[in-house]
Formats: C-alpha cells, structure tokens, sequence
C-alpha cells in the first residue's frame, strides 16, 4: 500500500514537472518585465496597457500548462493497471479543450468583458457553428458512442468489414488509429467506424476457435483418427490457458467425399493472433504422427491410404 502510494506521488510530480518545464521560463521573465514596467517613467497609459498585456500572457501560460497537465494525466493514468478509460487519447483532448475554455472565459474576466451576454451570443450562434463543424463533431461524438458502449478499446483486436484488421493503436477525437500485422497503421475516421459493421477478437473474451480441415480414407479407423488429431492439438503451444490446461477441442466429420472422408478438429487458441501460428503446429505434430504409425501423408492434407488403414 505505501509503495503504491509512493509511485502514484511520483507520477503526479513527474506530470507536474513535465507540464511546468515551459511555464516556469515564462513566468520569471514575466517578473522581470513586472518589475521593468514598475519602475518605467513611461506614460501612465503605456504602463496599463502594458500590465493588461502582461497578464493577459500570463493567464494564457497558465492556461496552457494547466491543460497541458490534465491531458498528460489523463493519458497517464487511462494507461495503468486497472484503468476504466477506453481512449485517453480522446478524454485528454476533451479535458485540455475545457481547461482552454475555462482559461479564456478567466481572461475575458479579467478584462471586464461580460461573460454572460457572450454565452448567450454562443448559444444562438451554436447551431451555424455546429453545422459548420458538423464533420468533426460526428466523428467526435462517433468516438465517444464507441467508447461509452465499450464496443471498442484500446488493445483490441478488430476486423472492419473491408477485410483490413489489427491492434487498437488509439482512439482520439477524430479517428481510431489500427496497426496492422504488416507493421503499418490504418486510420479510420471515428463516424466511419461507427457505421460499418466490425468484429472485435477481444469480446466478450480474448480466445477464439482454431479450425483445421483433413481427410483420410474411407478404410480409416475413426476413432483412432479422432485420438491422433486430438493428441496433437495437445501438443500445441498456443491451445493451453494461463494455468498450462489444454482448451476443449472435438473433431468433426463433414462429408463422404469420392475417396476420402472428410473430417475437421476444432480447438481454442488464447489470441486470435495465436490461430495461424497453432494450425500449423498442429499439422507439424498430426505429420509426425501420422508417421509414426507408418503412413505415408502430405503436410497440411494427411490422408490415410486405404491399405494403411489405421487399426
């Protein structure tokens, strides 16, 4: 408990310091250019104008480093252990935008400009102002129905309709971010994801069936068939949980073909990224098997002759 304690105090100085880096500079030349201005024999207008202009820097460098450091922390914190935050990418964008908005209704304030009557004026002109933001504010509010309906998370593995699929990189205001198996990024605007249909690989749980088509001939013995196959899916790296079990796995006939009968076995593999690595384990070890009881057969299409039969 007081480890965690101690890290969780250190990520919030290490966020702080981040954010202040720039800020600090700032604000100590903003005091020299104080005291200049204090004892400046300048006209006493320049000097309002200037101490105006001073703080108005001043509540913007505040303002900036403070959304700098919520941004920053919810990213950090939306990537720990434990996290409910699908997309720190989009609520840091959503916490920076309102800390923007807080620091300029301050400085307007500070000015003795009426907040008020300003609000009022946005709200009637909101509508013009949505319409012509329409695109962005569909794929922000697109995110933000992916993200609240839990559909999508960062980490997941998606397949789109149009046959592209990967890892979740992001989820930000205005796309989702995809890296594929080729090591390359798919971008995808939000609205578009949100109108398409998609699979995600992770819901409701990460495993996901591994099947493998055979065929063997019709003198074959089933069951011992069966017994081979499912002594090799045994053997696959990729078929066992985290406690070592091997997953359920059952064989299956389909078809009396012409000269073969045709079987397939089914078995669960953690990740669907496992599912190809796992078949062709699997074919290896069925191979090696098939040529232990002395029968002659292709890798990746076993047949058991008829004179081989298996007894």
């Amino acid at each position: 408990m007081a480890s965690s304690k101690y890290v969780l105090r250190h990520a919030w100085l290490g966020i702080a310091l981040e954010s202040l880096d720039l800020g600090i500079l700032f604000w100590v030349t903003a005091i020299g250019v104080h005291v200049a201005i204090a004892v400046s024999s300048a006209p006493p207008a320049v000097l309002r104008l200037l101490d105006q202009t001073l703080a108005i820097l001043v509540l913007a460098s505040v303002t900036i480093v403070a959304a700098r450091f919520a941004g920053s922390a919810v990213l950090h914190f939306s990537r720990g252990p434990g996290s409910q935050i699908a997309s720190g990418s989009l609520f840091a964008s959503v916490a920076q935008g309102l800390v923007i908005v807080f620091g300029l209704l301050l400085t307007l304030s500070s000015l003795g400009i009426e907040i008020t009557p300003l609000l009022t004026a946005l709200g009637v002109g909101g509508l013009a102002v949505a319409l012509a933001l329409q695109p962005p504010l569909a794929n922000l509010f697109s995110g933000l129905q992916l993200i609240a309906s839990r559909q999508i998370r960062q980490g997941d593995y998606v397949a789109l309709a149009s046959g592209q699929e990967g890892f979740v990189e992001d989820i930000n205001w205005r796309s989702i971010s995809i890296r594929e198996s080729a090591n390359n990024l798919l971008v995808v605007p939000n609205l578009v994801l949100a109108q398409q249909v998609f699979i995600n690989y992770r819901l409701p749980e990460p495993r996901v069936a591994a099947r493998v088509p055979f065929r063997v001939a019709y003198g074959s013995d089933l069951d011992y068939v069966e017994r081979l196959a499912l002594e090799a899916v045994a053997s696959v790296d990729g078929n066992v949980d985290d406690e070592g079990i091997s997953q359920e796995a059952y064989v299956r006939v389909h078809e009396f073909a012409d000269t073969t009968v045709n079987l397939s076995v089914s078995f669960y593999v953690k990740r669907v990224i496992d599912q190809e690595h796992a078949k062709s384990e699997f074919l290896r070890r069925f191979h090696d098997l098939m040529k232990r009881e002395g029968i002659e057969s292709p890798i990746g299409n076993p047949v058991v002759p008829r004179d081989r039969a298996i007894t």
